[in-house]
């Protein structure tokens, strides 16, 4: 009898992980961009926030290693795009950032892709 493997099984610890994943991304990558102004100037209170992003971003790196380890890359990255959705919004409203039309339909574009591939099954082993 083969033995069953749970790598490539989408379960739902899996895509709280992803979430998880997308939030972290999006939290650093926010501070990051508020703190940049000075990040070697200690004495500046926006160099913390910096610091504290990268910080995020550094474990978030051991959390989608972890995701790796357990889904197809082919699964786990268009999944974990929906960080590219998040940043714009959060930019938009914590930042004051302004997105543009033309790149909120491209957002849209990434949002069906999303769509899609959630909705695919693993091809491994097809030819």
């Amino acid at each position: 009898m083969e033995k069953i493997t749970k790598v490539n099984q989408l379960t739902l610890r899996i895509l709280l992980f992803l979430v998880a994943n997308d939030l972290l991304d999006t939290a650093g990558q926010l501070l990051m961009k508020k703190g940049i102004v000075h990040p070697f100037n200690f004495a500046c209170p926006d160099a913390f926030l910096f610091w504290l992003g990268l910080a995020i971003y550094i474990s978030n790196f051991f959390l989608w290693m972890n995701i790796l380890s357990k889904v197809d890359l082919s699964v786990a990255l268009p999944l974990a795009s929906s960080s590219y959705i998040l940043i714009p919004v959060a930019a938009v409203v914590f930042l004051h950032e302004y997105v543009p039309p033309l790149r909120w339909l491209g957002l849209a574009a990434i949002v069906v892709g999303i769509y899609f591939v959630a909705q695919s099954k693993s091809s491994k082993g097809a030819p």
